[in-house]
């Protein structure tokens, strides 16, 4: 059971009909070591609509646990609709990732699957709250033990700037099955986000 703490933003920027970028980056810290995470997450998105749209995008993960450095390397590809039932924002996000994981001096790669659902729920003002799930499963060469990888939980609390973006903070709790698929680690992480949809072409 380890405590972490994750600082991150999250971008998609329209700037044509059909065309936006996206970008996310992280960093992550273990509290009760010296490991730390660097993410950096560019993509383009394709809109089928305002709602409704496609992202093919590249990730680089730098991994670091005193002197010791590993990198990881991803493709990925997403289908993410965000609908809206009455004061309710949802998010359903489907994402397929191809994954070169730095293992000594060579690479394993391996694919995983994502599905994550997120609900914003208004509460005074401008203020909303988060709930979120995320559910992570392997598949093809080099899985591991089980399909299953991991599952990150998440609510939090936020605050809406007008059309900038958000900023939230909250709590996750993340469980993951290791490759030998009996090795579970149960992390708890407090998170702060920055999250915008700004719109360059109007």
């Amino acid at each position: 059971m380890y405590g972490r703490g994750w600082a991150s933003y999250f971008g998609d920027h329209r700037f044509a009909a059909r065309w936006g970028i996206h970008f996310d980056a992280q960093l992550r810290n273990d509290f009760s070591s010296s490991a730390r995470q660097i993410l950096l997450r560019p993509g383009a998105n394709f809109y089928l609509r305002d709602n409704l749209f496609l992202t093919q995008g590249y990730l680089l993960v730098r991994n670091r646990d005193g002197a010791r450095a590993l990198n990881e390397h991803r493709s990925w590809q997403q289908l993410q609709f965000m609908p809206q039932w009455g004061p309710l924002l949802m998010n359903h996000r489907f994402r397929i990732e191809q994954r070169w994981i730095g293992v000594g001096n060579t690479h394993r790669y391996q694919n995983r699957f994502r599905y994550f659902y997120r609900t914003e729920v208004p509460a005074r003002g401008s203020h909303f709250i988060g709930l979120q799930n995320e559910l992570f499963l392997g598949f093809g060469p080099n899985r591991g033990a089980s399909t299953y990888d991991q599952n990150r939980a998440y609510i939090s609390l936020g605050k809406r700037f007008g059309p900038i973006g958000r900023i939230e903070a909250g709590y996750m709790y993340q469980n993951i099955l290791r490759r030998d698929g009996f090795t579970r680690d149960h992390n708890h992480i407090a998170v702060i986000s920055f999250l915008s949809a700004y719109r360059f072409r109007r």
